[in-house]
C-alpha cells in the first residue's frame, strides 16, 4: 500500500478549497452586481433560445419536449384551438382529460382519452386532489365497462380495456380474471365458426363426432349462453326436426327416433324438441293403428309371410310392448294352426258346396315312437318332433263321405275292377272272397249305410280319395304318415293301449271281446278281451264310441287304417319330423290300429302290418289328414 505525502495531501486539500468557492459564488447571485442593460440582454437571449427560466411556484409547469411529443390534442374536441401544442402545460393535461371525461372518452379512442391524460400527469409528478379523484372515477369507469365487454362476449373490446387496468396497476387482480375470459371468448369464437363450418356441409352428426352436434355440445359446455352458440343450436334442432318429421312422414321410424334422440341430446326441453316428439309419437301411434287392423287381417287369412313383416314393424314402433307378446303368441298360434285352435273342428267345402270330412285340429309336440324291447319291426324307440299342428279326420272316411267322390269322379276301385273282395261268412266265422262286392258293401257283402266306415277299398284307393280332396278344396289332404297315427293313436303317451296297459275297464271302442257274440248263435271271439263286450259283431257307425283325448274317434278298433308310408322292416333311418317314409320302389304299405275282429295284441299302440296296397278287406278302411300350408 502506498503512502501520501504531506505534499501531496496539501495540493489535495486546496483544490477541495478552490471547487467550494466557485460552487458558493454561482448559486449566490446576489454576490454578483448587475444592471438593466446586463438583465435585458440576458432576456433577450432567454427568448431566443430553448433554454427555459425556472418559473414561480403558481405559474403552470410546462410539459418537457419528449412528452409532448406523446401528447394528441383530441380530434374530437370542438375547440381543440384552445391548447397550443407547442407550450402544453400539465394543467392543460388535467383540463384535456376532464373535457375527454366529460365527452364520454375515458379509455377511447387511443392516445385521445381520459386515462392517457392522467397517466401523463402522473409520470410528470403531477399530484393533485382533482386527479385522483379523476383517476378514480375513470378506473371505475374501466371495471363496468370491461363487465359490459365481458358480458357481451367482445374480446376485443375486452382486449383493450384489460390493457388500461393493466396500465394504472399491472398486479390489479382483475387483469387475470378478465385475461381468462379474452381466452374463453376466442375459444367460443372458433368452436362457433366450426359449427357453421359443419352445418353448411350437412354434418349434422357423423360417427367420427366431427361434426356440427358434438361441436356444440363442446362450446356449451364452455358456455351455453354464447349467443352465437345459442343461435346455432336453433338452427340444428331446426334441421333436425325437419329430417326427424320428414322419417315419420315416409314411416322410417327408425331414423325419425334417431334424429330425435340427437334434438334430445341437445336440448331435451327445448320446444322445438317437445313439439317433434310429440309429432313422431303421434304418427307411430296412427301408424300402429293401421299395422294392428292389417295383422289381423293378415292372420285371418293366414297369410303368415305378411303378418310376419307387419309383426316385425310394430316391434319396431316400441310403443305398446304389452301388446307385443299377444301378437307374437298369435302369430306362433297361427304358424302352427292356421286360423284354428288346438282340438278344434272344421270341414272344408266342395266344389258341390258339399261339406269334406269333419277335420280336428291337432297340437304339435313329439313322443317316443316304436318299443325297445317288441318286435324288430317296431324298433328301434325314437323320438318324433311335431313342428306344427295338422288336422286329422275325426271320424274315419265312411261310406257317404267315398260316394260323393265316386259320384264326382267316376272312379273305379280296385275290388271294382277286380269284381270281388272278402266277406265275413256267417256260417263259417271266416272271411272269404265273393263276387261284386266292392266299396258299396259292409263286412257281410250287403248294401251298406252311409254312417259305416268304408271298407273294401285298397291302398289306391284311400290315396285317390285324399288326392281328391286336396285338388277339389285347395288344401294340403293326404293320409296320415305312419308316425301321425301312432302319434294320435296314443295321444302323445307312452302307454300300451290307447286307454292304458290293462284290458279295458269300459267301453273305450268297437274290439273284439269275449262277451260279444254274432247275432243269436252262439259264436264268440276267442282272442279278445275277456271281459269285454261293446255290442259289435263287425263294424259299427263312425263315432259310436268315446273319442280319444285328442278328439278322434276310433283310431283303435272298428276298422284298420291305410297310412302314407312303405313298409320298413325296422324304425333305423326312419323320419324323425313326423313325415312319411316313402322311398322309390316301395312293395307294401302299412295298415294301423286294431279292428272289430282283431286279437288283443293288434290292439297296442305300436301294432303294424305290412300289406300289399291292392289288398281290400272288410277290416280295412282309412281316415285323411290335412297339412297347414301357410
Amino acid at each position: 500500500m502506498s503512502v501520501i505525502s504531506f505534499k501531496e495531501a496539501t495540493m489535495l486539500l486546496l483544490g477541495f478549497g478552490l471547487v467550494y468557492s466557485l460552487f458558493y459564488l454561482r448559486t449566490h447571485d446576489e454576490l454578483f452586481p448587475h444592471d438593466a442593460s446586463v438583465e435585458q440582454n440576458s432576456l433577450a437571449v432567454t427568448e431566443g433560445s430553448n433554454l427555459t427560466t425556472t418559473p414561480s411556484e403558481n405559474q403552470p409547469k410546462i410539459i418537457p419536449q419528449a412528452v409532448l411529443e406523446t401528447v394528441e390534442i383530441p380530434d374530437w374536441l370542438s375547440n381543440k384551438g384552445d391548447f397550443d401544442q407547442s407550450n402544453l402545460t400539465e394543467d392543460d393535461l388535467l383540463e384535456l382529460a376532464k373535457l375527454s371525461h366529460q365527452q364520454d372518452h375515458d379509455f377511447f379512442p387511443d392516445n385521445q382519452n381520459t386515462l392517457v391524460y392522467l397517466l401523463k400527469a402522473k409520470d410528470l409528478g403531477m399530484q393533485s386532489a382533482e386527479l385522483d379523484e379523476l383517476l378514480t372515477a375513470v378506473h371505475a369507469n374501466l371495471y363496468d365497462q370491461a363487465e359490459m365487454a365481458s358480458s357481451q362476449y367482445d374480446a376485443e373490446t375486452l382486449t383493450a380495456l384489460t390493457a388500461r387496468l393493466r396500465s394504472i396497476d399491472d398486479t390489479d387482480p382483475k387483469i387475470g380474471t378478465y385475461t381468462n375470459q379474452i381466452s374463453v371468448i376466442k375459444t367460443l369464437q372458433r368452436l362457433a365458426d366450426e359449427v357453421s363450418n359443419y352445418l353448411a356441409e350437412n354434418r349434422l352428426y357423423e360417427p367420427d363426432q366431427q361434426d356440427a352436434l358434438h361441436t356444440l355440445l363442446s362450446a356449451m359446455q364452455i358456455d351455453n349462453n354464447y349467443p352465437p352458440l345459442m343461435t346455432l343450436q336453433q338452427e340444428l334442432l331446426d334441421r333436425l326436426s325437419l329430417m326427424a318429421m320428414r322419417s315419420a312422414q315416409e314411416m322410417d321410424f327408425t331414423m325419425a327416433d334417431e334424429h330425435a334422440s340427437r334434438m334430445m341430446q341437445l336440448a331435451s326441453e327445448d320446444s322445438k324438441t317437445v313439439q317433434t316428439l310429440l309429432q313422431i309419437q303421434n304418427q307411430k301411434q296412427n301408424r300402429f293403428a293401421y299395422l294392428d287392423q292389417q295383422f289381423y287381417q293378415a292372420i285371418n287369412n293366414v297369410n303368415l309371410p305378411r303378418a310376419q313383416n307387419l309383426l316385425d314393424e310394430l316391434s319396431e314402433l316400441a310403443i305398446a310392448q304389452p301388446q307385443m307378446e299377444g301378437y307374437r303368441n298369435l302369430y306362433d298360434k297361427t304358424q302352427l294352426y292356421g286360423a284354428f285352435e288346438i282340438g278344434g273342428e272344421f270341414t272344408d267345402l266342395l266344389p258341390t258346396g258339399q261339406p269334406g270330412p269333419v277335420m280336428v285340429v291337432i297340437p304339435n309336440g313329439q313322443y317316443q315312437m316304436g318299443s325297445q324291447t317288441g318286435p324288430k319291426h317296431q324298433r328301434p324307440r325314437h323320438t318324433v318332433q311335431f313342428d306344427y299342428g295338422f288336422a286329422v279326420s275325426k271320424h274315419e272316411v265312411t261310406v257317404g263321405d267315398f260316394k260323393r267322390f265316386v259320384e264326382a269322379t267316376q272312379y273305379k276301385t280296385t275290388a271294382e275292377q277286380a269284381n270281388r273282395a272278402k266277406i265275413y261268412d256267417e256260417g263259417t266265422g271266416r272271411f272269404k272272397h265273393k263276387f261284386n262286392i266292392n266299396w258299396r258293401h259292409d263286412y257281410l257283402g250287403k248294401l251298406a249305410s252311409d254312417d259305416l266306415p268304408v271298407i273294401h277299398v285298397s291302398w289306391h284307393d284311400a290315396n285317390a280319395y285324399a288326392q281328391w280332396l286336396a285338388n277339389n278344396t285347395g288344401e294340403s289332404y293326404r293320409l296320415l304318415s305312419e308316425s301321425e297315427f301312432e302319434y294320435v293313436l296314443g295321444s302323445g303317451n307312452n302307454q300300451t293301449y290307447p286307454w292304458g296297459d290293462e284290458e279295458p275297464q269300459q267301453v273305450w271302442g268297437n274290439f273284439s271281446g269275449a262277451q260279444d257274440k254274432f247275432r243269436r248263435s252262439r259264436i264268440r271271439w276267442r282272442e279278445g278281451f275277456s271281459d269285454y263286450q261293446d255290442g259289435f259283431w263287425g263294424p259299427a257307425p263312425v263315432g259310436s264310441f268315446i273319442p280319444s283325448l285328442m278328439g278322434l274317434y276310433d283310431l283303435s278298433g272298428n276298422v284298420m287304417e291305410w297310412v302314407e308310408d312303405c313298409w320298413h322292416d325296422s324304425y333305423i333311418r326312419a323320419p324323425i319330423d313326423g313325415s312319411a317314409w316313402v322311398n322309390r320302389g316301395c312293395e307294401n304299405r302299412v295298415i294301423r290300429g286294431g279292428n272289430w275282429a282283431s286279437a288283443n295284441s293288434e290292439y297296442e299302440i305300436r301294432h303294424r302290418v305290412s300289406a300289399e296296397p291292392e289288398l281290400t278287406d272288410p277290416r280295412i278302411g282309412f281316415r285323411v289328414a290335412r297339412t297347414f300350408n301357410f
